[in-house]
Order: structure tokens, then sequence, then C-alpha cells
């Protein structure tokens, strides 16, 4: 007979709240890296508001951003029809769409995603956790839970970073309402992200080969959505890149609501997928 499923008192626990259990423990474990990744991004927010008066303020900022060509002004999703000028706003929405802080979320739920399965399977500790009546499903929906949990945490503490930069630099009063909405699309741009790495995940055995996929997979996204050709396609709907529009949200103070369900969407059937797949493998 089956040993039932125990939390850590030793207490039995519903098979409906595996998951929960798994993405308590798995964040339980990784806070530490959760934490180092959450930091790291509100440092980076807020040094960029901080630095804004050290650079030259705001006539130093709209005169090199007048000199850039067409195309780095698609890259950086520049849009002058939806707003008067450029502002400070649209200086500070800049560090949404930096490497640093794309870099970083990406960098995060890539992790999450190809240590959650993967490297579970290479270090051996998913058949430890799976002897017990605890299946597939919930172990790979447990992961899913922490890496978008984790990834909320993420945006949240860089939101939390700007509001503290623009204080310490004495800004004035700024739309922190309106970055805050930001903050809510790059929580499912950054789920998206981790949900595709995670479908690589849930067909590997190794965690580095794993890895090295999710992030190839994360700049070939970014890098189509620069692409005239295939962003002017019908096939960039696709992509979680082209959903995720800073200056947008910042000029009409709207989310668009067509970009946010395709993120989610990508989120329950990324996780979906990755549930079908680690459930039908050969885990031997």
């Amino acid at each position: 007979m089956a040993e039932p499923v125990t939390d850590e008192l030793g207490l039995p626990v519903s098979i409906l709240r595996a998951p929960l259990l798994i993405a308590r423990s798995t964040f339980r474990r990784k806070s530490g890296s959760l934490l180092a990744f959450a930091i790291g991004a509100a440092f980076f927010q807020a040094l960029v508001a901080v630095s804004f008066p050290a650079i030259g303020g705001m006539e130093t900022v709209t005169s090199v951003v007048q000199t850039f060509p067409e195309g780095l002004r698609n890259l950086l999703k520049l849009a002058p029809n939806l707003q008067a000028g450029f502002g400070l706003v649209d200086y500070l929405a800049f560090t949404w769409l930096h490497p640093v802080f794309l870099g970083l979320g990406a960098a995060f739920v890539v992790s999450r995603a190809s240590d959650g399965l993967a490297g579970e399977i290479e270090r051996g500790g998913v058949y430890l956790t799976l002897s017990r009546p605890i299946p597939r499903w919930a172990f790979v929906l447990g992961k899913a839970l922490e890496m978008y949990f984790g990834a909320g945490l993420f945006v949240l503490m860089s939101w939390f970073g700007m509001i503290l930069g623009i204080a310490i630099a004495g800004l004035g009063s700024l739309p922190l309402d309106r970055f805050f909405l930001v903050a809510l699309v790059a929580w499912p741009l950054f789920g998206a992200l981790g949900a595709g790495a995670l479908i690589i995940s849930s067909i590997l055995s190794r965690g580095g080969l794993a890895g090295g996929l999710g992030t190839a997979w994360t700049l070939i996204a970014f890098i189509l959505d620069v692409i005239p050709a295939v962003t002017n396609s019908a096939l960039a709907w696709l992509n979680p890149w082209h959903h995720y529009f800073p200056q947008e949200i910042l000029a009409t103070g709207r989310i668009p609501f067509a970009g946010l369900t395709v993120l989610v969407a990508w989120c329950v059937f990324g996780t979906a997928a990755a549930v079908a797949l680690f459930r039908r493998r050969d885990l031997a």
C-alpha cells in the first residue's frame, strides 16, 4: 500500500494540494536565488532613476534620443505617435526594456524551468519525489507555479526599486500606477518565456542542455520580434515579445487586452504542454 503524502510536519496532504506543496518546497529551497535576481532588478531600476540628474537631465536625454535611427527606435519600441515629445516618463520606461532588466527576468524563468524538470532528472531528485504517490502532472504544475510566483515577485521588486530611485532623486510626481501596469504585463511576459523553456525542459534529462536551449528560445523570439518581415506578419502574434509595449501602456494608461490574453495563454497552454510531454516520457 502506498504511503500517503505528508508535509514537513508529517501531516497528510490531499493529492490536490500536492502541486502547492511542491511549489512551496521549491520556493523555500531556492528563495536565495530569487532574492538575488529581485534585488538586482530593483537596484538597477533605482540606479537609473537616481542617475538621471547626473547625466544632464531631460535636455541631454532628449538630444540623444533625437539621434536614434529608425531601427533603434523600433527596437526600443518608441511610440512618438502616442505622446507629445519625449519626457522623463519615457526615459524611465527604457528601464523596462533595458537588456539588464529583460536579461535578469528571462534568466530567472529559464533557470527555474530547466532546473525544475531536466535538472531534477539529472540529479535524480525526481525519482525520490515520484516514488511517493505524487502524480507527474502535480510535479510539473508545482514547479511551474513556483516559477510564475517568483516572476511576479521579481517584477514587483523592480517596481519598488523604481519608486525608491524616484524618491531619492527627487524627480517629483510621476504616474507610478502606470508603471505598475507595465510591471503587470512584464509578469506574464516572463511567464510566457518560462513556459516555453518548461516545454523544452520537459523532454530533456540534462539541466545544462535545457538551460542552453531555453536561453536560445528567448533570444530567437526576441530577435524575430525586431525583424520587420516577421513583426508585420500574422505569426508575430504567437511571439510573447510582440505583446510587451511599455511605451504604449504609459501613454494610454491601459493594458492591451489582446496582448495580455496571448501572454496568459502562453502560460496556461505552455504549462499544459509540459505536463502532457512529461507524463508520457521515459524517466529511466
